[in-house]
């Protein structure tokens, strides 16, 4: 989308209130923005509606919460932006409303462990199954401190 390009270098929260406008006269979304700001080593991020986001700081997963509304339609007045450190022990998912609510990381899931593309394909796999097969709306996006090394 046009706006987001235009708006990426404002914080997160200033972001989804011009998506919100953009958005108008239509079904609305459900979104989350992260932004990494690495020479100060922090993430900001913001979101509404049914996203989803854990953050693992070393050892121990953090959920960052997303607001009630939908961007475009009902969005709250007033956004709070969750700031965390972002360090070499940090790894973000971002996640749909398509993963069952009670979705965990996996144990295995470290910073270095693979690339965040090949993370973020396990995860949709490992949370479905025969009964519970990938819903269409399913997406998962993962942030690593540092890219995978390239060939």
């Amino acid at each position: 989308m046009d706006e987001a390009h235009r708006s990426a270098h404002l914080p997160p929260a200033e972001i989804l209130h011009r998506l919100d406008t953009a958005l108008r006269g239509t079904r609305g979304a459900a979104v989350a923005v992260a932004q990494l700001d690495v020479p100060s080593e922090r993430l900001r991020f913001a979101g509404i509606g049914n996203v989803g986001a854990r953050l693992l700081e070393g050892d121990t997963w953090r959920h960052l919460l997303s607001r009630p509304g939908i961007v475009g339609a009902h969005s709250p007045t007033r956004l709070p932006e969750t700031v965390v450190p972002w360090a070499a022990d940090r790894l973000l998912v971002l996640h749909s409303d398509g993963l069952p609510s009670r979705w965990a990381p996996p144990a295995d899931l470290r910073p270095a462990a693979a690339d965040p593309a090949v993370s973020a394909a396990v995860i949709v796999r490992d949370t479905s199954s025969s009964a519970r097969p990938v819903r269409d709306d399913t997406a998962v996006a993962v942030l690593s401190p540092t890219p995978p090394d390239r060939p």
